[in-house]
């Protein structure tokens, strides 16, 4: 019995200095074993490893893969993640990504330094590569606070605000001038040279396509492949207000 609590505390003591606040089944830092007692030679090889592309996979870009497991942004192998590791970064940084409104949490301290350290070492081509055990912020990681709800009622009419508010989190994962394919939704002179927008907000395919039944397709998709919500109503009542308030 004093060897098993030996082993449990020896393997608490062991996930502390990690600071990583994710289910030690699913980043297969330890296993159980039929009695139920963690197995602590596992976390040590974990601990004493470097940072591999699946850790990062089950830890900084595990929400990622809901969106992005196939496609022009996708993040499924290494070599596709540093291809776009800068807009990452900065999606990252900027608590873009993954999306607020979809119901995602930003990374926390740890989750982005797992993430930029495997991206340094990596283009550095390192042969001796940090390990998670190494990382400084990690033991001092906190959980991200929650941000308020947007008052659309009183948020100043803009495309800025449209961006950020609404436009990020719904519509540039695929609609961004890196990975539209046709339509582009981050550049204001784009959307109205495609003549999305019109002086009343009920001709515009831009209102249309994001109101259930007004126009022959729906947005954002509701297929069952990514988890992105439609606008909410007060989302849908900002973007008709600023159409008819000139869409500036």
């Amino acid at each position: 019995m004093k060897k098993a609590v030996l082993i449990i505390m020896s393997a608490f003591m062991g996930l502390s200095l990690t600071g990583c606040s994710y289910a030690l089944e699913e980043l297969g830092v330890f296993k159980t074993d039929g009695s139920g007692i963690p197995r602590v030679g596992s976390f040590e090889a974990f601990r004493d490893q470097p940072i591999s592309f699946e850790v990062v996979k089950s830890t900084s870009l595990r929400t990622c893969q809901e969106c992005h497991a196939s496609g022009n942004r996708a993040m499924d192998t290494a070599d596709k993640v540093l291809a776009q590791k800068d807009s990452i970064l900065a999606a990252v940084h900027k608590e873009s990504m993954p999306p607020r409104s979809a119901g995602y949490k930003p990374l926390d301290a740890c989750e982005k330094q797992i993430l930029e350290t495997w991206v340094d070492d990596q283009m550095h081509e390192r042969t001796e590569v940090q390990k998670v055990k190494d990382l400084a912020t990690c033991a001092n990681a906190q959980a991200p606070r929650e941000k308020p709800p947007t008052d659309f009622k009183t948020l100043e009419l803009s495309f800025e605000n449209l961006k950020t508010e609404i436009f990020n989190a719904k519509c540039l994962v695929c609609h961004s001038k890196e990975t539209a394919r046709r339509t582009v939704l981050d550049d204001l002179d784009l959307i109205k040279a495609k003549g999305l927008i019109k002086e009343s907000a009920t001709e515009s395919i831009l209102y249309q396509i994001v109101v259930p039944g007004m126009y022959k397709r729906f947005m954002p998709p509701q297929n069952g492949k990514t988890s992105i919500k439609p606008l909410t109503a007060e989302e849908t009542d900002y973007l008709k207000r600023w159409i008819e308030a000139g869409a500036l």
